[in-house]
């Protein structure tokens, strides 16, 4: 009637947590039912599951999250969703030339939808996004663009 018990060897056990189990499952003629059982039962975290220390959880923010991804081996996609779960700004958000946060005094935000983002970036020593980031979070319309002479 049910399947015959699987005889877990070393290299089975090695393996759990290195890839899906459902493929692990399928290599070993199971089902994935019985991998992930045996895998939870010696507290090995699943495939892809990104177990976050300290000293990365420090780094968010203050460092690109595609380098930080890249360097630790996941997506980029987990290394956004952890930062904003924590509420951490993307590192160089906006930031000026220097890294520095950038303060939007009542002058700057002035200048806000009255030309292009890439042209007012460039008088504030600004990104483009961070000014379009700005801009946006402040409700402000984008300029109207200039038709060519």
């Amino acid at each position: 009637m049910g399947r015959t018990a699987i005889e877990w060897t070393d290299e089975m056990l090695r393996l759990l947590g290195t890839d899906k189990d459902a493929v692990l499952a399928e290599r070993w003629g199971t089902t994935a039912k019985t991998v992930s059982l045996k895998r939870k039962a010696l507290h090995v975290p699943a495939f892809g599951h990104v177990q976050w220390t300290e000293s990365m959880l420090a780094r968010l923010g203050r460092e690109v999250d595609a380098d930080l991804a890249r360097e630790w081996g996941i997506s980029k996609a987990s290394v956004i969703a952890r930062r904003q779960e924590l509420g951490i700004a993307a590192a160089g958000a906006a930031a000026g030339a220097k890294g520095q946060p950038f303060d939007w005094t009542d002058s700057a935000v002035a200048l806000l939808g009255t030309d292009s983002d890439a042209r007012i970036a460039e008088q504030l020593g600004l990104s483009r996004l961070s000014v379009y980031n700005a801009r946006m979070a402040r409700g402000i319309a984008a300029a109207a663009r200039r038709k060519p002479a």
